[in-house]
């Protein structure tokens, strides 16, 4: 269990939504690559459920390539699904929990995720969900992010806060690693599927910009883990410094992503 705060994350993903698009250039990379993914593994037609649609981007293009499938969207945040809706609306939208899907079984031929699973405290529980509402043979494609994502944040606010006298800094959010997306998998309930990874980097002027642009798409610590007062000016500077002098080229900062895709299918009905 990784201890994640459902309800911030509820919270400041809504409060995200209407500016979410101008910060979101990984994630809409990440989308990218997902719509592939279906072009080749997917049906061509028919429904699909896209679990968090954020405010729609991913169903939106996947659906202009692709007029033959028809989207339902759902996303935790409400403010997002309404955003969504508004994008997409001749779509059905609703409010869901991924680990908690209230569809009935073999309902889907199709289940698509981008950029959200990482917020998911059971992984497995939540593909077993996935599992249970596709049709046989129906398959899940999708993408998160992993726990390499940020390291580079990462590591330089752990020394901040070491620096300003924090003795145990492990207040983050513990991301999953490839083989715990495949275990996941595995305790709910595929066999048939394939994992992988990939990096996307961003450059940021600044560490400001840098956080203002996590800020805007709605990721902030969700950690139950952590305390109060971590933002503060000390630690903040300290953290601006020691990115700067490690990480600093040709006046940008570099900002990685780990994405773990995975591609699964439900096993035939037997008899």
């Amino acid at each position: 269990m990784r201890g994640i705060d459902r309800r911030q994350v509820q919270r400041h993903f809504s409060v995200s939504s209407e500016n979410y698009d101008c910060y979101a250039d990984v994630q809409k990379r990440v989308a990218q690559k997902v719509a592939a993914l279906v072009q080749s593994d997917g049906p061509g037609h028919g429904r699909f459920l896209e679990v968090g649609t954020g405010t729609g981007y991913f169903s939106e293009l996947l659906t202009q390539t692709n007029p033959n499938l028809q989207p339902l969207v759902s996303d935790l945040a409400h403010g997002m699904t309404r955003v969504a809706k508004q994008r997409l609306p001749r779509c059905w939208a609703v409010d869901l929990d991924a680990a908690a899907l209230p569809m009935a079984s073999g309902t889907f031929p199709l289940i698509c995720s981008t950029s959200v699973y990482q917020w998911v405290e059971n992984l497995a529980k939540a593909f077993g969900e996935c599992l249970r509402v596709l049709q046989p043979e129906g398959v899940f494609i999708f993408a998160l992010f992993g726990n390499r994502t940020l390291w580079q944040l990462k590591d330089c606010y752990r020394e901040a806060l070491l620096l300003e006298g924090y003795k145990n800094p492990d207040y983050l959010l513990t991301l999953p690693t490839k083989a715990m997306v495949e275990q996941s998998l595995r305790e709910g309930g595929f066999e048939n599927f394939r994992v992988w990874e990939d990096e996307e980097e961003e450059k940021h002027a600044s560490v400001s910009g840098l956080l203002r642009s996590l800020k805007g798409v709605g990721a902030h610590n969700a950690s139950l883990r952590r305390p109060r007062g971590l933002s503060s000016r000390r630690v903040m500077h300290r953290l601006a410094e020691i990115y700067g002098q490690r990480f600093s080229a040709s006046g940008s900062l570099p900002a990685t992503y780990h994405v773990i895709y995975g591609v699964a299918r439900k096993a035939r009905r037997n008899g």
